[in-house]
Parts: structure tokens; sequence; C-alpha cells
């Protein structure tokens, strides 16, 4: 058997065990509550296959965005480095700027910047494969995809340092519990932008003609 037979086989049986964990559990809630009633047809949107293997993933990448902040974090502080900000401050004589830095340093806004790529790269095949299951790797598809997603993880990204910069640098908060507030926040945000505008499906399920 051929590594992407191997591969196909693996992730059809974990579809298929997953999708009978979704029905399951479906089955239970709507046991307890009806499915016309208003909690019912909150739980009939939210009780679906992609919602939880957004879930899953998101909490996946959000694993790996923390790891590799953190790793980053204790090599900056280990090696003394101010940050690229911080230090860019500095260089220029700008000492009210720098000033801002001169408790917590700006190597955490290093360490967010790197965290970030890994988690886009992590979190774009693992929604394009298992999330929203868009199947093409045509060039231009694929392309237009990892465009799209790379566009809308900067936006998260911009909104990600600022808040950072909010807690840490204005609020003076911990910068490891602002990591974890702020990564719900950009969780939400980015299923928003990956559901509705690049991985989006018509009303019949299909891909969009953008991605047929």
């Amino acid at each position: 058997m051929t590594l992407t037979a191997r591969y196909i086989k693996i992730i059809l049986l974990f579809n298929g065990e997953f999708a009978y964990m979704i029905d399951f559990l479906r089955r239970t809630v709507f046991k307890i509550i009806k499915p016309e009633s208003f909690l019912g047809r909150v739980a009939d949107k939210i009780l679906t296959r992609e919602i939880f293997m957004y879930l899953i993933f998101g909490v996946a990448t959000t694993v790996v965005n923390l790891a590799v902040f953190y790793l980053c974090n204790r090599a900056f502080e280990a090696a003394g480095w101010n940050g690229v900000l911080g230090s860019f401050f500095e260089r220029r004589g700008w000492s009210k700027a720098a000033e801002l830095f001169s408790t917590k340093g700006s190597e955490y806004l290093d360490s967010t910047l790197i965290a970030w790529v890994a988690g886009v790269v992590f979190a774009f095949f693992t929604n394009k494969l298992f999330v929203f299951e868009s199947k093409s790797w045509a060039p231009s598809v694929a392309a237009r995809e990892f465009t799209g997603f790379v566009g809308a993880r900067l936006f998260s990204l911009l909104v990600e340092l600022l808040c950072m910069f909010l807690f840490v640098t204005i609020l003076n908060m911990n910068e490891l519990l602002a990591k974890i507030i702020v990564g719900v926040v950009v969780v939400v945000l980015n299923y928003v932008f990956s559901k509705l505008l690049i991985f989006r499906k018509r009303k019949d399920g299909s891909l969009s003609s953008e991605q047929a």
C-alpha cells in the first residue's frame, strides 16, 4: 500500500469514527431537548462535524501557537533580547517610546509573530483537509485558498498584536494569560473568515464556483 493510500485510509477511518460520535451525541441531546425548541435549534447548529472539527483543530492550533510563543519568549529572555521594537526605539533615541518597554521589553511581540507563522501553517492544512474538506490541490485553487487564509490571519494577527500590547504593556498583564485570552478571540474571528470567505460552500454543500 502506498503512503498516499494509507493516508487516505486513515482520514476515512477517522472521519467515520468522528461522524459516529457526533451522531451519537446529537441523538443523546435530542432525547433531552426537543429539536423544534429554541435550544434544539441552537444545538442543531452547534452539534455538527464542522464545528467540532474546527474546535479540535482550533485548540490544537492554539497549543502550537502557545508552545512556540513560550519557547521563543524563554529563549529571547535567556539571550537578553529586548525585542525588535524596543531595540529600534533605543537605537533611534526615542526615550519616551522606549520607556513603554522598559519593564517588560518587547520580545513578547517577536514571539507572538513567530508563533503566528507556525500556527498559520498548521491551521491552513488542518482546516483545508479536516474541517472544511476542500479536497482540490490544483495550484490555482490551493494558491487562492492559501492567499485568502493568510490575508484573514494577517488581520487577526493585527488584532492579536494590538490586544497583546494593550494587555501586557498598558495593563501590565501576565504575557501567557494575555495570550490565552486573546487566543480565544482570534479562534472565533478565524472561523468566521474561513467559513464565510475562504472555504465557503454553496447551500447544497458543494464547493463554490471559485473552488470547483
